[in-house]
């Protein structure tokens, strides 16, 4: 199907790359906002992506889903636009994770509204490094597999799946502190 809206536009039918817009706006965004962490910025490189999308249409190979191709520009517009901002990011890796007991933060979280849940959540991914946040959000949010996540972000397959384990850690330290700080 996306091949078809491909075609379509490369040919002259401009109006047929709404469909992409439509259909990968969210996730574009969700990616964006999570490496960048501001709502206007992550906009704009919504905005950015899908104009360099449409102006590269004609190089896409069709060798991956366009999906694929698609959130690696967004990846790298992102993280070309930290790269502008110079942004100092708090590092969570001094942590003592030792401290974190994973059934305790599970079973708290369970108790959790679903409202609450995602407000926690969204504090949690707020305090990991970009690079945490983005795996976190392709892997679970995105629901991408671990090679997809390589080829978006340029790291080898075994290192993603080490970051992701290190990144789900983290993400289980901040939600323990923070559910302990509030009980």
């Amino acid at each position: 199907m996306e091949q078809l809206y491909v075609k379509k536009v490369v040919e002259g039918d401009l109006s047929k790359f709404s469909y992409f817009v439509e259909n990968y706006k969210h996730m574009a965004f969700s990616i964006a906002f999570r490496i960048i962490n501001n709502r206007e910025d992550a906009e704009e490189i919504v905005q950015d992506s899908f104009l360099k999308a449409f102006r590269s249409l004609k190089k896409f190979r069709h060798d991956s889903k366009f999906s694929t191709w698609f959130y690696k520009i967004v990846v790298n517009c992102s993280l070309s636009k930290i790269k502008k901002r110079k942004t100092e990011v708090c590092d969570i890796d001094s942590i003592d994770d030792n401290d974190v007991i994973i059934e305790n933060v599970e079973s708290e979280y369970k108790n959790l509204t679903i409202a609450d849940q995602k407000k926690y959540i969204n504090i949690a991914l707020d305090k990991l490094r970009y690079e945490d946040r983005l795996i976190l959000t392709l892997y679970y949010l995105n629901e991408n597999t671990i090679d997809e996540v390589s080829v978006l972000t340029g790291i080898k397959s075994e290192n993603v799946k080490m970051k992701l384990h290190r990144a789900r850690k983290k993400m289980y330290i901040v939600l323990n502190n923070k559910l302990k700080s509030e009980a």
